[in-house]
């Protein structure tokens, strides 16, 4: 009995050993929010050349702290950081809901650049049916939630698409399928 409870020991002990395997890779990524301008840009309607220092100062430190991959919020409020015929150019860009930066460039195509120059992956963080933070917050006139205010839910002072809707579904589908298809 003893024997067989040292043999079940041992043979448990090497078992943890086995099955761990070093991953080719690993994913080592940082979280930048747009929303709020949370993380970037730092405030709404800084010029193009701020914009692009800070990504910069954003992707250098933290490919010192050893950072491989960037989960970038480029869709925060049904509205974008990147030009899109779907949706609107995002206020927490510009400082006014609908209009791009100034001078024009294409600040998810930068981000994409600017990872790649330091061999780092970017993913785009997408959220699918926040149509404001607040309520009161003004929309641009050419706002998804004008079109169809019917789809559209108040919950607490938030804004949102009603996701048991099939035709919001199939919007934020359309809105993925076209980034997608635009940027690699």
């Amino acid at each position: 009995m003893r024997s067989s409870f040292l043999i079940l020991l041992l043979t448990l002990g090497f078992l943890p050993a086995k099955a761990q395997t070093n991953p080719k890779q690993e994913f080592r990524a940082v979280w930048v929010a747009t929303v709020a301008n949370i993380d970037w840009p730092s405030k709404p309607g800084l010029s193009s050349e701020i914009q692009k220092q800070e990504v910069i100062n954003i992707l250098n430190r933290n490919q010192l702290l050893g950072m491989n991959a960037v989960i970038l919020q480029v869709r925060p409020s049904s509205d974008t950081f990147y030009p899109s015929a779907l949706e609107p150019w995002s206020r927490y860009l510009s400082g006014a809901p609908g209009e791009g930066p100034e001078p024009w460039y294409d600040p998810l195509l930068f981000w994409i650049e600017e990872c790649h120059k330091r061999n780092m992956e970017l993913h785009a963080w997408l959220n699918p049916f926040r149509v404001a933070l607040n309520h009161s917050q003004p929309l641009a006139g050419s706002h998804i939630a004008f079109k169809n205010p019917d789809w559209v839910l108040k919950y607490g002072n938030s804004l949102y698409f009603d996701p048991g809707l099939p035709q919001t579904r199939r919007f934020v589908v359309e809105v993925v399928k076209d980034l997608v298809a635009r940027y690699d």
